[in-house]
């Protein structure tokens, strides 16, 4: 819980510290007990050699008593201890003294466990004493003890003991604890130092996104955020943020392209509407009329209503769509049916063929959306065909889609136009002279988007425009029988 209220580059100086931190614990622990361990050793395998140098020194008196001449030490060699503060005494297995070296005072060494291991078949034992008050040696907090056998036919069954003061040994140790001590804390907060810094470093370009983020509004979308030169997340985050500013921006300015023109589209007819209005008032009868123009404009003005609904709920993902298993066909022929009066006022003749290249398909679709979309397409195609042209609309089965084309004769749309007719209130006419409102494409897209389906305009010879339509069909186990 603490974490989440503290900021993301102290989260990770933390996470770093502590890391680092109890990687250098350990390490400093594992290096500790590894160098204890190989200095012990070191000191024993000297006591050890040292042990061996006084036992080759050792001679039998005329009395079977031991002598210790003064010992013959190889200079080459170098103890851990001083060797002048060795104590020596050697034993016999029923544990009596025979001889000692050394200021032994009251002290005593341990004997009966030592001797039972070399008697198992150790060639010698080593302990550590502790006994500080009775010790000889008051620097020394421990001494170091071998029992050695002592392998001589006139002496057999001896034991050689020899304790060493281990304050070398000790002050090594010290002093590694002390480096230690000292250098944790230090490497530590170098570590707490390196993690803020880096993660700082590391985090700057995310702060910069930020900054740049905050200062873009409304007025200015064509600012971006920075892009880092490293190729890595941040970089990916930035060109990830950019795309968004790219979309909000593009979405800001269709906005207000689209208010602009449903404005104008709005206004065209509430202006006839008033005019003809404020007519009438000057009037003291009712010119009938006035009557068909004003429930024209107001036919107008809801299709213009009813197709920015429509566009607005297809922006919005409609909620809940009602797809089914739907025939193409039968959707052309109710929206043929639903046009035919249309087209009787232009003398249009509307030619419905089925093109079977394989067995009738079946589409998953919403049928009121699909059914807009082909009535949208076929109601252009009539309003801009001339008096007494056909049209020709032909559904096609292949294998795996099912295609639409609507064809007309009328007169076209301009090559530097037709990159533009599935935007919102482009009009189609050249000249202007056919009503409309220029939703019904952009509504039409919409709806083929929404289905996953292709629509566009497809290269006509002369004159005439041909939209085709392209959707997958159902596989063959999804078909209604």
């Amino acid at each position: 819980m603490f974490l989440k209220t503290i900021s993301l580059r102290t989260r990770l100086t933390f996470l770093f510290a502590i890391i680092f931190g109890t990687t250098t614990i350990l390490f400093s622990g594992f290096l500790y007990y590894f160098l204890n361990d190989s200095l012990a050793q070191d000191f024993d395998d000297a006591l050890y050699n040292y042990a061996v140098d006084v036992s080759k020194n050792i001679e039998i008196g005329t009395k079977d008593n031991l002598l210790f001449p003064p010992l013959k030490v190889d200079e080459g060699k170098i103890f851990p201890f001083p060797s002048g503060t060795a104590l020596i005494q050697v034993q016999d297995t029923a544990g009596h003294i025979l001889v000692r070296s050394g200021e032994f005072g009251d002290f005593q060494f341990p004997f009966k466990k030592d001797i039972t291991k070399i008697l198992k078949g150790q060639d010698s034992s080593y302990r550590t004493l502790t006994n500080t008050e009775k010790l000889p040696d008051a620097e020394a907090e421990s001494y170091r003890l071998i029992t050695f056998p002592l392998d001589s036919v006139a002496a057999p069954d001896l034991f050689l003991q020899i304790a060493v003061p281990m304050t070398t040994f000790e002050k090594q140790l010290d002093s590694l604890q002390f480096i230690i001590k000292l250098g944790l804390p230090a490497v530590l907060l170098v570590a707490v130092f390196a993690g803020f810094y880096f993660s700082s470093r590391a985090l700057r370009p995310v702060k910069d996104i930020i900054e740049k983020t905050i200062s873009i509004d409304a007025s200015d979308l064509t600012q971006r955020v920075p892009l880092p030169k490293s190729k890595d997340e941040i970089k990916q985050l930035a060109e990830t943020q950019n795309a968004m500013l790219d979309r909000i921006e593009k979405a800001f300015k269709s906005q207000e392209r689209f208010i602009a023109d449903a404005s104008h589209q709005l206004l065209t007819p509430l202006t006839i509407l008033r005019g003809e209005i404020e007519v009438q008032q000057k009037t003291n009868s009712p010119d009938p009329q006035f009557l068909t123009s004003a429930l024209e404009e107001v036919k107008n003005l809801t299709r213009i209503v009813k197709d920015m609904l429509l566009l607005a709920r297809i922006d919005a993902g409609l909620g809940a769509l009602e797809f089914s298993e739907i025939e193409i066909d039968d959707i052309l022929i109710d929206v043929i049916a639903r046009l035919q009066k249309l087209a009787t006022t232009k003398n249009i003749h509307i030619k419905f063929d089925i093109i079977e290249n394989a067995q009738p398909s079946q589409v998953r679709g919403d049928y009121d959306l699909l059914s807009n979309l082909f009535f949208n397409l076929i109601e252009n195609a009539i309003k801009y065909s001339s008096v007494g042209s056909p049209i020709f609309i032909r559904v096609i089965w292949n294998q795996d889609q099912t295609i639409v084309e609507i064809e007309d004769e009328g007169p076209g749309i301009p090559e530097e136009n037709q990159k533009v007719i599935f935007d919102r209130f482009s009009r189609l006419a050249p000249s202007g002279q056919t009503k409309g409102f220029g939703l019904g494409l952009a509504i039409a897209n919409k709806i083929a988007v929404l289905h996953k389906a292709e629509l566009g305009l497809q290269p006509k010879p002369g004159k005439g425009t041909l939209f085709v339509f392209k959707v997958h069909n159902l596989p063959p186990h999804n078909k209604i029988s």
